[in-house]
């Protein structure tokens, strides 16, 4: 057994979050709107295909991305949801989540 105190994952994420990145921040403004089906929920993570071309995944916690999408996590399978996939160093930056209409609804007048 080691000594060391035990970090949650809260902790790590508000260290890293405050950390000084030399004021560097991602440039989170370009990217483009994609749609996904949220096709199943693995345990604590959910998967999701994007509509226009499903060899295109999203995976994510299902507690992250129902608050991100301000609904339940029950309600998750099924639903359309789009955001803005903004390529980055390091990776891809996934922001600005809206819940998208189910295929075939109709737009309220």
């Amino acid at each position: 057994m080691t000594d060391h105190p035990k970090t949650g994952l809260g902790d790590v994420l508000a260290h890293v979050a405050n950390c000084d990145h030399d004021g560097e921040e991602p440039d989170l403004s370009g990217g483009r709107r994609v749609e996904y089906v949220v096709t199943g929920i693995r345990g604590a993570l959910v998967d999701a295909r994007a509509v226009e071309d499903p060899t295109k995944k999203y995976v994510s916690t299902a507690a992250v991305l129902a608050q991100n999408l301000k609904t339940e996590v029950g309600s998750l399978p099924g639903c359309h949801f789009s955001c803005r996939v903004v390529p980055g160093n390091p990776g891809t930056f996934f922001v600005d989540f809206q819940m998208a209409p189910e295929p075939g609804a109709q737009a309220s007048a």
